[in-house]
């Protein structure tokens, strides 16, 4: 667990008002709920803020603020429009303070006061997060009266006269008797054309003569009616009016007091913002709220015809990420119009086009035959994408995933269809030709994974998690020169999981930052104490995850638990994937090359299995290559000896040791070991183990009198 504390003396700012509230903070640092904010997530936060929310720190960090919030706060605004506009105001370095709803882990309305401020952590921005609960029930509003019965009656008068809003007043026979400036400005007529007659005819769609409207016969029943109307200027025109009337009585005389005020902006305004929630801004196309209309719409319709088939087509673009990394997200948005005319042009007769959002959009066919009629459009959709896409002269070629749900053969439901269609659409993605229709196992699939993800949160509370140890030998001497830390998931003594079934789940919900900083502990730590007792320069190596060397702290973090247990860094050897160094190289080779500044060993993990990074080799601080598994099963016929050997004189050009993985056979190990002085692990020098198994194996007989 990444500690607060440690983070908290690590941010520096240079505003002197911070500067004393992080004094305050560092000698209480759980006193205050407080949490720091990369990006548009919480990266670590104290105890305070995770008794405030009522949740654990593995659940809490990797979060966003608006996945503790309602989807609308009590302002109006979205939530996440919201929170993500006051942290990018926070980041350009403005003190925000704004009132927030939360939500807690059980729904309960946490009403707060959030301070943001900007920091830096290793150099990079960061948000602190204060937060300050506020009870709104104990705030006790004063009663104060409204004063109208002081101002004396002209004054009254006049403001009456002067209004903003339409004001007439009526006698019981619905004469008009008074009228103001307003009242004759929106209606365009003079007061003396309104003076003692019936007001009927300013009314857009009178009664007959014989009826009372609504108004008056609420006037009589109730003495008062609020409401729409639609009222008639003198010139014929037509507009909407908000309407207040009240019956009173003075001195015996009733009256009928009316207030009306002219809502056509208003109403534009609505039916613009209506347009908005109902279609996308970006492209024109209906967004995903006027697609469950659609959607429903056409579940009603196939009611009428039970014998009709319809069809929820989810596409997601294939490449699209790339264009926003490489040329921004403003050209992003520009082929994303592009997209969307081109679906409009090549099947707006045949389907109903939404956008979901991102690079998602949607197709609803309706009245098909049978499912090879959806085949083939979907196919023709595929085809859509074969020319690229050109905007001043470059060109951006693009593929697309899709995934269909039949209705009524899959659901009837909108909302679950979207969902089968999405789970269709992630399976489409992994399968050529990206084209896939929904079945039950994808779903028994999801909810595995589902199950799994969730297990996984508490894993570690439950100290389920293990690190087992795998051997490094010297190839000439045969000796352990030290051993690799292998992650392992003990959910119960029956039911254990390896890294690989694991770990990419870890990566994808981010708890990989957590746990992994806890395997480098755990891994330190056992090295200092084979180290003292066994054998002096024994070696430890532990993998790092891309999520893992992105982090903004994960520098502090080693350095953190090689000074827990005094570890020396050149016993710790950190194996990094290639991919890890493709995701984003200048920030992966600066980070490497401050772990490379403590003494501490880089390993290519897994290498010869990536594209890239063999051009980058040369530059990177790398201390030796790991070679990938798949090369060993390949050292008995020629062209895999080749492969290997090639990597093996590479290494030798660099300057650095490779260690050779998964030799399982003495004839692996023998042709490897002609090769060239290295290093090797697998299943011939020994299984992953446990410390005691380890320590027995391979250490017992060394033991430091």
């Amino acid at each position: 667990m990444i500690r607060w504390q440690h983070l908290l003396n690590k941010l520096t700012t240079d505003d002197p008002l911070l500067q004393e509230k992080l004094s305050l903070w560092r000698a209480h640092p759980h006193k205050t709920p407080l949490a720091l904010i990369q990006g548009f997530s919480f990266i670590s936060a104290n105890s305070a803020t995770l008794d405030y929310f009522g949740t654990e720190y593995d659940a809490f960090v990797n979060a966003t603020p608006y996945d503790f919030s309602p989807r609308i706060q009590s302002s109006g605004r979205n939530s996440v429009e919201f929170a993500r506009e006051m942290i990018l105001e926070a980041v350009s370095g403005i003190n925000v303070e704004f009132s927030w709803l939360h939500l807690n882990q059980q729904g309960n309305e946490l009403p707060t006061r959030v301070n943001l401020y900007r920091c830096y952590l290793q150099q990079q921005p960061v948000v602190l997060v204060e937060l300050q609960a506020l009870n709104r029930r104990t705030q006790v509003r004063p009663a104060v009266a409204d004063g109208f019965a002081h101002i004396p009656k002209e004054i009254l008068s006049t403001t009456l006269e002067e209004s903003a809003e339409a004001v007439y007043i009526t006698d019981t026979s619905n004469r008009v008797l008074a009228v103001n400036k307003a009242m004759c400005r929106i209606c365009g007529y003079s007061a003396e054309q309104l003076i003692n007659k019936n007001p009927e005819f300013l009314e857009a769609n009178p009664t007959n003569a014989s009826e009372e409207n609504e108004c008056q016969l609420a006037l009589k029943q109730r003495g008062f009616w609020q409401g729409e109307t639609l009222k008639q200027r003198s010139d014929g025109s037509a507009f909407p009016a908000w309407q207040s009337s009240r019956r009173i009585e003075t001195d015996g005389i009733q009256y009928h007091v009316n207030i009306f005020s002219d809502i056509s902006t208003k109403k534009l305004l609505e039916t613009q913002l209506t347009t908005r929630a109902m279609y996308d801004t970006l492209t024109g196309l209906p967004n995903r709220f006027h697609l469950k209309q659609i959607l429903n719409n056409a579940l009603e319709k196939l009611k009428e015809d039970p014998l009709s088939l319809g069809a929820l087509m989810f596409l997601d673009l294939n490449g699209f990420k790339n264009i926003n990394d490489s040329f921004g997200h403003s050209m992003g948005d520009r082929v994303l119009q592009l997209v969307a005319a081109r679906l409009e042009a090549g099947c707006i007769e045949k389907a109903d086009i939404a956008r979901m959002g991102g690079d998602e959009f949607t197709l609803v066919l309706q009245d098909c035959s049978c499912k090879e009629e959806i085949q083939l459009f979907a196919e023709q959709i595929l085809s859509l994408f074969d020319s690229p896409f050109e905007i001043e002269g470059q060109k951006f070629f693009l593929g697309t995933s899709i995934g269909i749900a039949l209705f009524p053969t899959h659901s009837d439901q909108a909302g679950q269809l979207i969902s089968l269609a999405d789970t269709a659409m992630y399976c489409a993605k992994k399968n050529q030709p990206h084209l896939v229709f929904y079945d039950k196992s994808m779903s028994q699939a999801a909810e595995l994974k589902l199950k799994l993800i969730n297990n996984l949160r508490h894993a570690h509370s439950l100290k389920q998690f293990k690190l087992a140890y795998q051997a490094i030998v010297d190839l000439h001497t045969n000796e352990p020169i030290g051993a690799e830390a292998l992650l392992r998931w003990q959910k119960s003594p029956t039911e254990h999981y390896e890294a690989a079934e694991f770990v990419p789940l870890l990566e994808e919900t981010g708890l990989i930052v957590t746990i992994g900083q806890w395997a480098l502990e755990q891994a330190c730590k056992q090295a200092s104490v084979w180290r003292a007792q066994y054998q002096p320069d024994f070696k430890i190596s532990v993998n790092v995850s891309p999520l893992q060397l992105e982090h903004v702290d994960f520098v502090g973090q080693v350095v953190t638990a090689l000074e827990m247990v005094a570890l020396p860094a050149e016993a710790l050897i950190l194996e990094i994937t290639e991919s890890a160094l493709l995701r984003q190289p200048e920030l992966a080779r600066l980070t490497l090359e401050r772990i490379k500044a403590l003494g501490v060993g880089i390993a290519i993990d897994d290498f010869g299995t990536g594209l890239s990074s063999l051009s980058r080799l040369g530059t990177l601080p790398i201390d030796s290559v790991k070679i990938d598994a798949e090369f060993a099963l390949r050292l008995n016929d020629a062209s895999g000896q080749k492969l290997c050997h090639a990597i093996v004189q590479l290494a030798q050009a660099l300057d650095i040791h490779f260690v050779a993985e998964g030799i399982e056979t003495q004839q692996q190990k023998d042709i490897i070991t002609h090769m060239g002085r290295g290093f090797a692990q697998g299943f011939l020098f020994g299984y992953p183990s446990s410390v005691e198994q380890f320590t027995q194996a391979y250490l017992a007989e060394k033991c430091i009198a």
